[in-house]
């Protein structure tokens, strides 16, 4: 066995572990431990480790977080809480919430609809009486599901259409995915609503902070970078086989997208600031690992060994399920295109599709599975929270995880066969 698989391992050990570690360790803290250790080691260098990162990917989650936190600081949050409140009944209550996260998470991607979901959730856990911990759960779940339905909706779905020569990436994934991630997303809200009525207010009273604190300042350039953004994006996807024209990639997309905010904004230092540093240190020491990981040869060792074919439907599904547990979903997908081209396999529409959808619903399991749930519980905490724990999130989650792939994975067979 591999010291880059024992140390993925451990790593993952130590994240289920954490509640019982002091409560200063953070999960980005023993993922970036993690890297520095197989760097010390010598099982990746310095050089290497650099190229492991997709630094393009990088790019593009600093500019939805740099934009994310100016729409926080612009009101928009509060803003939307009060506008989904409007509907008074608590049905429609939770409906609209979970609707505005898909396509927030659709949209921005998941990450970012994490930043701007938990002080959302703060507000309305706090006016509809529900439990705080259940509700920021169903977010954890709405933004994975939500992200399932777009190309950019979440990293690893960038990766994959970037991979694909999509003619039109959007109606691709559209065409695949749409329809079992709204089922999907009908029955986890089904099932995670049943425990909204856990009453932990007493748990964040610094929602009155909150809310004294977000004032609403200059909104123009943080609206501007949101439009430019998804109108980049769009663009970019309907030019994408166009001959002849420069193709920005996703990080140069998103770089410029939040140049309004940067250079026209009043507190581009204060955004700046506010950028969700940790996860991106923990996603860049997550390349790091893998990246280790692959130069092993353990995962290349155990597929020549096994035979299996990469692109049969049940080994996508079997081994983006269960990797992305242990090394989360986007370093998986990576991991697995990167197999792919080694093993000169007919890289098909089906496979891309499957690796998407169910290495995003496995996010869905474990908190380290998605970088969002580990958003979600960071932004908490920044707000002086005690969020959910390693096994309340399991508890929860496990029927939605293990529903989401079957519906997916038995959809695309469908779709496939017609």
């Amino acid at each position: 066995m591999s010291i880059s698989l024992v140390v993925s391992a451990i790593i993952f050990l130590l994240i289920a572990a954490r509640q019982w570690l002091p409560s200063a360790i953070r999960i980005w803290h023993i993922m970036t431990l993690g890297a520095i250790v197989l760097l010390l080691m010598g099982q990746i260098s310095l050089m290497e480790a650099f190229f492991a990162v997709d630094w393009n990917l990088i790019f593009y989650l600093f500019s939805v977080f740099s934009i994310a936190s100016a729409l926080y600081n612009a009101g928009i949050s509060v803003q939307a809480s009060n506008l989904i409140l409007s509907v008074k009944h608590p049905n429609l209550v939770l409906m609209a919430y979970v609707m505005t996260m898909a396509i927030c998470a659709a949209i921005l991607t998941n990450d970012a609809a994490a930043v701007i979901g938990v002080p959302i959730a703060m507000m309305l856990a706090r006016k509809m009486n529900w439990g705080l911990i259940p509700l920021l759960i169903i977010l954890c779940a709405t933004v994975t599901i939500g992200s399932m339905v777009s190309p950019v909706g979440n990293p690893q779905n960038i990766l994959i259409a970037n991979e694909g020569d999509f003619e039109n990436m959007f109606t691709v994934f559209a065409q695949w995915i749409f329809i079992p991630a709204a089922i999907t997303l009908l029955v986890s809200t089904i099932w995670l609503k049943r425990f909204l009525k856990t009453n932990d207010i007493d748990n964040y009273e610094v929602t009155r902070k909150y809310q004294e604190e977000s004032k609403v300042t200059q909104k123009w350039p943080a609206l501007l970078s949101a439009v430019l953004l998804l109108i980049l994006i769009i663009l970019g996807s309907a030019l994408h086989n166009v001959e002849g024209i420069y193709h920005p990639t996703i990080g140069q997309i998103g770089l410029i997208a939040c140049l309004p905010i940067y250079f026209f904004g009043y507190e581009r230092r204060h955004i700046l600031r506010e950028v969700d540093w940790p996860t991106l240190l923990f996603f860049i020491s997550m390349f790091v690992v893998t990246g280790s990981l692959l130069k092993s040869g353990s995962l290349q060792f155990f597929l020549k060994e096994s035979g299996i074919d990469l692109d049969e439907p049940g080994t996508v599904a079997f081994v983006s399920f269960f990797a992305s547990q242990l090394f989360s979903n986007v370093p998986v997908v990576e991991i697995y295109l990167k197999l792919l081209h080694q093993h000169e396999t007919q890289t098909q529409t089906q496979t891309l599709m499957m690796l998407s959808a169910t290495s995003t619903n496995a996010g869905n399991l474990f908190i380290i599975s998605a970088a969002s749930n580990v958003i979600v519980l960071q932004q908490a905490e920044k707000f002086g929270i005690t969020p959910f724990t390693f096994w309340q999130f399991f508890y929860l989650m496990f029927p939605v995880s293990i529903a989401s792939v079957l519906i997916s994975y038995f959809w695309i067979l469908w779709y496939a066969a017609k």
